[in-house]
């Protein structure tokens, strides 16, 4: 799955320490290809043979999930969902839990998330690697077919979309996948590592360090987090991005424009899980800085960190009790 909603910049810094670790060489790193992007897994296990099952369960995880939701497979289930003649849809459990997890961020965000939008990502064509600004009424026509106020869900198992609506869940899957490599790891009993699916990480452990990339200052840090236990997505403008006439242009799109959102240079969350931070980091990013701080402060375990586009940096209260000291 190729990542087109969401951009990939964090950089990590790794400690090790010890729940299930003697010792910090006793760290396994391993990284593969999927979903268009590296998945990186580091464990902390004196129990090397074990540690390696593991982490190749859960690439596996991740490989499952990949073929599952990628918009770039034909004839996997969400081609059939996107290109289905009814507009009533059974679908399986796994992905109606994504549904409905687009409809609660959808809702949270006052439609600034919406995974409703596959029809704008095909016409500006980040998908194509060949972005462009399309015409106003070309636009226009686009947004006839985009977003999720047109959707309807029905327990248990039931989706109702127009024809024509296309979803993608680029900008929620790394984050699930993060996650479900998590559960892996943990059922196999390594209890300290850190899970980096293309910029979407989730970590269990004392000494973990996330490093949070300043989105203009090549090689500088907004700052280092630890986050034991929490998600952490990074969306941002300067890593998948075209220029016209001198103004960037990013690939994620605002819903209720269809155009590129214009408000943020790059937006940091950390949530209970990376799902949740993987979704709100583009939700906030559309909003832009002053809802996205109205929104953080009224939501339960999820702090974050704004850069606008005029290089302000904005927190959340909460934000400085995950930086490093």
């Amino acid at each position: 799955m190729k990542i087109t909603a969401k951009i990939l910049f964090v950089l990590i810094t790794a400690i090790f320490a010890a729940s299930c670790s003697s010792s910090p060489n006793s760290a396994i790193k391993r990284t593969t290809i999927v979903m268009g992007s590296t998945i990186e897994i580091q464990a902390n296990c004196p129990d090397v043979e074990k540690t390696n099952l593991a982490i190749t369960e859960a690439f596996d995880e991740a490989k499952r999930i990949d073929t599952l939701f990628s918009t770039y497979i034909m004839g996997n289930n969400m081609w059939k969902i996107n290109n289905s003649l009814d507009e009533k849809i059974a679908v399986n459990k796994e992905t109606f839990l994504l549904l409905k997890k687009s409809e609660l961020f959808w809702k949270a965000t006052d439609g600034a998330f919406d995974t409703a939008i596959g029809k704008i990502i095909e016409l500006i064509g980040f998908d194509k690697n060949s972005p462009s600004i399309p015409s106003h009424m070309d636009v226009l026509k686009a947004l006839e077919n985009v977003g999720w106020k047109r959707i309807k869900l029905e327990e248990p198992d039931v989706l109702f979309k127009p024809r024509n609506i296309k979803i993608s869940f680029n900008a929620i899957v790394p984050g699930y996948a993060a996650d479900m490599c998590a559960r892996v790891l943990e059922k196999r009993g390594i209890t300290d590592y850190m899970i980096n699916v293309g910029g979407e990480i989730f970590c269990r452990g004392r000494e973990w360090k996330v490093g949070i990339q300043h989105p203009r200052i090549e090689n500088e840090l907004l700052g280092t987090i630890i986050a034991d236990g929490f998600g952490i997505a990074t969306s941002g403008d300067y890593q998948q991005y075209f220029k016209k006439d001198g103004k960037r242009f990013t690939h994620i799109f605002n819903p209720a424009t269809g155009y590129p959102a214009n408000e943020c240079e790059a937006v940091t969350i950390i949530a209970p899980d990376a799902l949740t931070a993987d979704a709100l980091s583009t939700g906030i990013f559309v909003l832009g800085p002053a809802k996205g701080i109205e929104l953080l402060e009224k939501l339960d375990n999820v702090e974050g960190i704004i850069v606008d586009t005029a290089g302000t940096i904005h927190q959340s209260s909460g934000f400085k009790n995950f930086l490093k000291r």
